[in-house]
C-alpha cells in the first residue's frame, strides 16, 4: 500500500511539473511552433503568434537590391502602452552578407535569432517606431516570426 501512495504521489508530482513548466515557463526557444513567450518579471506563459500582433507590430521592407545582396530596413511599433524590454524574432536561412551588416539589433546564427532592442531602455509605448536593418546575400526575405517578448 505504501509503494502505490507514494507511486500515485510521484506520478501527479510528475504531472504537475510538467504542466506547469509546459504552461507557465517559458522563453524564446522553448514555445512550440506558432506560439510565442510573453514574459513579465518572473511569469511567462507561451501564447498563439497571432497574439504578438495585438502588443507589437513589426513591418520589414526591402531598401535596396544589388547583383549579391539586398538591404532591408524592419520597424517595431509598440502598440501595447507598457515598455518592452527585449523582443526576439525567429529567422530560418538567415543569409547575412557580412556579421557586421545589422545595425540596432543583434543576430544569433547559433539560434537563429534575431533580439530587438539592441540597448537598455527597450521600446516606450506610443513612440516612434523602433528601426533596426540588416543586409542578407539575396533579395528574398526568409519568414520572420516572434519567439518572445519581454516586459
Amino acid at each position: 500500500m505504501k509503494l502505490s501512495v507514494f507511486g500515485l504521489f510521484l506520478i501527479f508530482s510528475l504531472v504537475f511539473i510538467n504542466y506547469t513548466f509546459s504552461i507557465e515557463l517559458c522563453g524564446p526557444r522553448s514555445c512550440k511552433n506558432g506560439s510565442f513567450c510573453v514574459s513579465l518579471h518572473t511569469t511567462a506563459v507561451c501564447r498563439p503568434e497571432a497574439q504578438a500582433y495585438t502588443i507589437i507590430q513589426v513591418n520589414i521592407t526591402n531598401e535596396g537590391a544589388w547583383p549579391d545582396s539586398a538591404q532591408f530596413k524592419g520597424t517595431i511599433t509598440n502598440i501595447c502602452g507598457v515598455r518592452i524590454k527585449k523582443i526576439v524574432l525567429g529567422v530560418q536561412k538567415f543569409a547575412m552578407l557580412k556579421s557586421s551588416a545589422i545595425w540596432n539589433a543583434r543576430y544569433s546564427k547559433e539560434f537563429e535569432e534575431i533580439t530587438i532592442p539592441d540597448f537598455a531602455d527597450g521600446i516606450l509605448p506610443i513612440e516612434e517606431p523602433y528601426t533596426f536593418g540588416f543586409i542578407l546575400k539575396n533579395s528574398n526575405l526568409p519568414p520572420i516570426t516572434i519567439k518572445s517578448i519581454r516586459f
